[in-house]
């Protein structure tokens, strides 16, 4: 199965549509889907746009799912998370630091708890409230 036909499949999948279904959202013949898919039939550029507009995706990642373009030709460049145990502690500490610096920036709302009484005024009962008599001397 090709890049394109992948894709199809995937995206059906993850929606539970049949070949039929894609091809009435957008607005294609089931045997040109069917094509695409088992065939591996190339889709013309009106075709990818179709179809990305039936999954609700970026035309982007179709035309690179469809082979119509790379992603050299589209400027992307792949994001490639750091080994940590590559980093410098230098560069851990300062990703620590930049880390804890985003959350001292959330503001915290604290609730107060529910269903508490607070004497206001010390009295001899509040004082004693708790308290309960020794018995049996």
């Amino acid at each position: 199965m090709t890049g394109w036909g992948a894709f199809l499949t995937d995206h059906m999948k993850d929606r539970g549509w049949s070949q039929n279904r894609l091809a009435k959202e957008a607005r294609t013949n089931p045997s040109v889907v069917s094509r695409w898919i088992n065939d591996g039939m190339e889709p013309g550029i009106k075709s990818i746009r179709l179809v990305a507009e039936a999954f609700g995706v970026p035309v982007t990642r179709a035309l690179l799912a469809a082979g119509a373009v790379t992603a050299d030709e589209l400027g992307i460049l792949p994001v490639v998370a750091p080994d940590p145990d590559l980093l410098s502690d230098e560069e851990l500490l300062h990703q620590l630091d930049k880390r804890m610096r985003q959350r001292r920036t959330e503001v915290i709302v604290p609730v107060p708890p529910e269903n508490v009484v607070v004497d206001r005024l010390p009295t001899r009962g509040s004082q004693l409230r708790g308290w309960a008599p020794l018995r049996g001397d």
